[in-house]
């Protein structure tokens, strides 16, 4: 009988021992947008992300609502198709602002604070043996700031690689 229990209660716990989940994911990413990521899933198709990016001469912080989807590329499930969207605020320190394909320069440089809404679309392979993600990335942004009122930028492509845990 002891032996018995012994092995459901490791039949139970097998699940839960050599689980593949990884709740949270710190990584790097390269492109536009340069910075240090930070993911929380939530459950296996909705995620939180929070990224510290660098871009022209200043510092945004943003944050990402994602769903995941596997993509069945292969047997272990490993490629996901992630979609989101976010919001983001943060500073530059610019001398010009671009309008109508027109260029305008202040002359010096001043301090602008920023505010915007941003679209997210990647794909991601999850190491099976290792934990270590990687990806590539689209981040299209609008946003507000003080003085060039309003930008767009559609060309926000990068790649990243994150360590879950």
């Amino acid at each position: 009988m002891r032996q018995l229990s012994t092995i459901i209660l490791l039949l139970a716990l097998s699940s839960t021992v050599f689980s593949q989940y990884y709740h949270k994911e710190i990584g790097v990413r390269g492109g536009y947008s340069s910075g240090i990521t930070f993911r929380i899933n939530l459950d296996q198709s909705t995620s939180y992300e929070a990224q510290m990016s660098y871009r022209q001469n200043g510092g945004i912080f943003t944050i990402f609502r994602q769903q995941h989807l596997e993509m069945g590329m292969d047997k272990g499930g490993n490629w996901e198709f992630l979609y989101g969207m976010g919001a983001h605020t943060g500073f530059y320190f610019t001398d010009s602002y671009r309008i109508f394909y027109q260029e305008i320069y202040y002359g010096e440089t001043i301090f602008t604070p920023v505010f915007g809404v941003d679209g997210y679309v990647g794909i991601d392979y999850l190491l099976q043996h290792a934990p270590i993600s990687f990806g590539i990335t689209y981040q299209p942004f609008m946003e507000i700031s003080l003085r060039q009122l309003f930008s767009i930028n559609l060309w926000d492509f990068g790649f990243h690689v994150r360590y879950r845990f």
